[in-house]
């Protein structure tokens, strides 16, 4: 019988080869699962503070009742819609010039750093001053910034002021989406469903700014993401 002596000497090797087979097997890594492409579209905000993403590129604002107030789009030179008008900037040398669409240039802005800009009438009057800062933002109809609006940054929102008399306030709603601008009483006065918090929703609580300019001033500081 000397076949299956032969037998009888190889299967404990055999038995430990299968064992050891089996150990590897347990420990190995399953297959590995093809993972979710990761070149999402980029969230757009309009958080200054977030420099990887992109922003916001247009901002719709409504009276709380609903009704369209103005709509500002950034993705180059500023087109403003409102009232059933269009004004489009359009930046030629150092200086945005902005027109009415069917009419006539109506202002323009000269090309300037991130710590202000001018608005002045065709033939080079001044009409407003706006003063960037890092905690606020001056207006003024003179080139000494006297009485002065102010726009002062807070960490939700701005507070509106004038001689430090209170004019109103812009409020952050980041968990809905929302800014709100109310004027000294806290009466809710604008409302736009947006993630781009600027303060620079406060220049709509001014009504002493004519409506084109207001509207010019508000769409140049938000194309600067203040």
């Amino acid at each position: 019988m000397p076949k299956n002596k032969n037998l009888s000497n190889l299967l404990p090797l055999m038995l430990f080869i299968i064992s050891l087979s089996l150990a590897c097997n347990s420990g190995s890594k399953p297959t590995d699962t093809p993972e979710a492409p990761t070149d999402q579209p980029k969230v757009k905000t309009g958080d200054p503070a977030d420099g990887n993403k992109t922003y916001q590129t247009k901002v719709k604002v409504k009276t709380p009742d609903d009704k369209d107030v103005v709509e500002v789009k950034i993705d180059s030179d500023p087109k403003i819609e409102f009232g059933g008008k269009v004004l489009r900037g359009e930046t030629k040398g150092e200086k945005r010039k902005y027109t009415l669409e069917g009419g006539s240039q109506t202002a323009e802005v000269k090309a300037g750093g991130a710590d202000g800009f001018k608005v002045r009438t065709n033939d080079g009057k001044l009409l407003w001053k706006v003063k960037i800062s890092a905690d606020k933002i001056k207006i003024s109809d003179n080139e000494e910034n006297e009485n002065a609006f102010e726009i002062k940054k807070r960490d939700d929102g701005a507070k509106i002021e004038r001689n430090e008399n209170k004019l109103g306030e812009v409020k952050f709603y980041r968990d809905r989406g929302k800014v709100k601008v109310k004027d000294a009483s806290d009466k809710e006065l604008f409302d736009s469903n947006t993630e781009k918090y600027s303060v620079a929703y406060g220049v709509l609580a001014l009504g002493e700014i004519p409506e084109e300019y207001r509207f010019i001033i508000f769409a140049e500081l938000l194309s600067r993401n203040v």
